[in-house]
């Protein structure tokens, strides 16, 4: 665990269990992409792209919810599957800005699936998924908004002390950030 541990974090002495760790994950990925473009096929809310066409391993993902207060708004995410997939969960980044009380100002996301250590049963299992990590980022436009478990704090608490106030803000962010085609106004170009 230990060795696992420092290998998270970028420190790997053996080259040798880097490449074959890499060889995993490559091979999940290669099942499980086909799987995705023909889940997402049924979901045109969710579109997936890989930016390095051959690297699988690097992706993102833009949600176009189709109902509630973030509908219209197109929200892209960075995904990066580390070379300990599946053992831990992919790195997401949120590159639109929006004010979400479970994604921050600077593209953090709360989702309890990203969580590798968690008490409850919601947090990443080896048994996990990409796509049960894309479905839970597009649920994160509609019935996986927590406002109790806030990462965004701010957000939050304007949601339960104004909420009128709260949705005007996120169309504003929406109409500032996020709607049409992004040009110029994603996390990834300020």
């Amino acid at each position: 665990m230990f060795n696992l541990q420092k290998r998270i974090n970028g420190k790997d002495e053996n080259k040798e269990y880097l490449g074959r760790r890499c060889n995993v994950r490559d091979k999940l990925l290669g099942q499980e992409v086909t799987e995705l473009q023909k889940e997402f096929e049924k979901h045109p809310c969710i579109k997936l792209s890989f930016p390095n066409s051959p690297a699988l391993h690097e992706m993102e993902l833009e949600v176009t919810p189709t109902e509630g207060m973030y509908q219209i708004g197109r929200f892209r995410f960075s995904v990066s599957v580390p070379p300990e997939y599946n053992n831990v969960p992919p790195v997401v980044k949120c590159l639109t800005r929006v004010w979400h009380p479970n994604i921050n100002e600077d593209g953090a996301i709360c989702l309890s699936i990203l969580r590798q250590n968690s008490l409850d049963d919601f947090g990443w299992l080896p048994t996990r998924r990409i796509k049960d990590v894309l479905m839970g980022l597009a649920a994160l436009f509609g019935d996986l908004i927590d406002f109790d478990d806030p990462l965004n704090t701010e957000a939050a608490k304007q949601f339960k002390a104004e909420p009128e106030r709260f949705k005007r803000k996120v169309s504003d962010y929406i109409y500032k950030y996020c709607k049409g085609d992004n040009s110029g106004r994603n996390r990834s170009n300020n």
